[in-house]
């Protein structure tokens, strides 16, 4: 749950193009709208296009499972040929291009670009800001990172000096337990805890799940 700082993809995309080699771009947990900023996808905030985009989770809005890897029309060409040579890219299995899922993902896609979506992510992403802001009062907040719906909380021994938890001591997991107990669902990444509401999230939502962080913070540090 680090973000790359600002400018460095660029900067990659720059060096990777002056070898020839191809950007392949993961935007499995970050597409469809979650970075913010008003862009689909996180390596657009940068104004980088790669040449492989991995999508899922979103194109569907996790009503369903379905993953799509786009390409650009010059490396699809090199699959182009006579049938004698033999360029067929073959990828194709039995359980691939499911209706279903597709449908679901065109819907999603068309209610995602809506005006009215686009405004209430950008409300939604303004108060999931302020209210993690709160956090900042507790000893053991080492950090806060957060790109527009995507927000991990470190938590340390005392955040002046930084010193991390021993991973054996679980403090991440004993949090997470004790939000749940409260009715928030979350996971830790060692002793991250992972933020991510989803974009029908409402503003009393929000205040609840920030409000039982806070509380399982009270609670564990007490």
């Amino acid at each position: 749950m680090i973000a790359h700082p600002e400018g460095w993809l660029r900067r990659i995309s720059k060096i990777v193009r002056s070898h020839q080699a191809l950007l392949i771009a993961d935007e499995v947990m970050t597409g469809f709208g979650r970075t913010g900023s008003g862009h689909l996808f996180a390596c657009h905030r940068e104004g980088v296009q790669p040449d492989f985009l991995n999508l899922a989770k979103g194109l569907t809005a996790g009503y369903l499972p379905m993953g799509a890897t786009l390409t650009t029309r010059k490396v699809f060409e090199e699959f182009l040929g006579h049938y004698e040579e033999f360029k067929t890219f073959f990828h194709g299995h039995s359980y691939t291009g499911n209706q279903l899922g597709s449908a679901v993902a065109r819907a999603s896609l068309e209610l995602l670009i809506e005006s009215s979506s686009v405004n209430q992510r950008h409300q939604l992403e303004s108060e999931f800001a302020r209210r993690l802001d709160s956090l900042w009062a507790h000893p053991q907040v080492g950090d806060i990172r957060r790109a527009g719906l995507i927000a991990g909380v470190e938590l340390v021994r005392d955040w002046r000096t930084r010193q991390p938890f021993k991973l054996t001591e679980q403090v991440g997991i004993q949090i997470c337990d004790e939000m749940r107990k409260q009715g928030v669902l979350t996971r830790p990444i060692g002793n991250v805890i992972v933020l991510m509401p989803p974009y029908c999230t409402t503003s009393r939502q929000v205040g609840k799940m920030i409000g039982s962080l806070d509380t399982a913070l009270r609670k564990t540090f007490a």
